[in-house]
């Protein structure tokens, strides 16, 4: 059986982004249902652009190994990133590169999830839609369904600088199926030796 660690990470480093926002309730959630779970902030992690000949002069950075190593101990991987011109971010497009470039298949078997809030109606469905296509051609799991927030600004509830309690009931919801979704991908999935 794989880990049942879930690793939460946003795809988004800026101060006061919604992904944060959005990957820490959900890592509370997880939390408060008695699960292991680990938030990682990308910031900590900082890997300059992705490109061959800087890998064949300088060699993959630390900061790539290490989170290797943390997405490598985890079952599985939840996701809250931003659409960047209605795509994957550079960040997390960026540290997905250099990750598989220690280990291709260090994401292989890891279940996988995927947030998205925004200001506009949308609710980052063409990012989340991309994000879901690029992991599934590097044949990857990932679970059914996702998490779009349109209009998210009107969700944040000042006295708290939290969700409000729609959006709350709204993202728990999600990641408790997410979290069952990956219970029963585990009882599918064989037991390395």
């Amino acid at each position: 059986m794989t880990s049942d660690r879930i690793l939460v990470l946003a795809g988004s480093v800026r101060r006061g982004s919604v992904h944060g926002l959005l990957a820490r309730h959900a890592a509370a959630t997880i939390d408060s249902a008695g699960r292991e779970c680990l938030r990682v902030d990308l910031a900590d992690f900082e890997m300059p652009l992705y490109h061959g000949d800087l890998e064949a002069e300088q060699g993959v950075p630390g900061a790539a190994y290490r989170l290797a190593e943390l997405v490598g101990d985890s079952g599985a991987l939840l996701i809250a990133s931003p659409e960047y011109n209605g795509a994957v971010t550079p960040l997390l497009k960026n540290t997905v590169d250099w990750v598989t470039r220690i280990d291709i298949g260090v994401l292989r078997d890891t279940y996988i999830g995927l947030m998205a809030a925004s200001p506009g109606r949308l609710g980052g469905t063409r990012g989340l839609a991309m994000t879901r296509t690029w992991f599934e051609n590097m044949r990857l799991i990932v679970h059914d369904d996702e998490l779009s927030m349109p209009r998210v600004g009107e969700h944040i509830d000042p006295s708290t600088s939290g969700f409000d309690s729609e959006a709350s009931a709204v993202i728990d919801d999600y990641v408790n199926g997410y979290v069952s979704g990956f219970d029963e991908y585990c009882q599918g999935v064989p037991s390395p030796d």
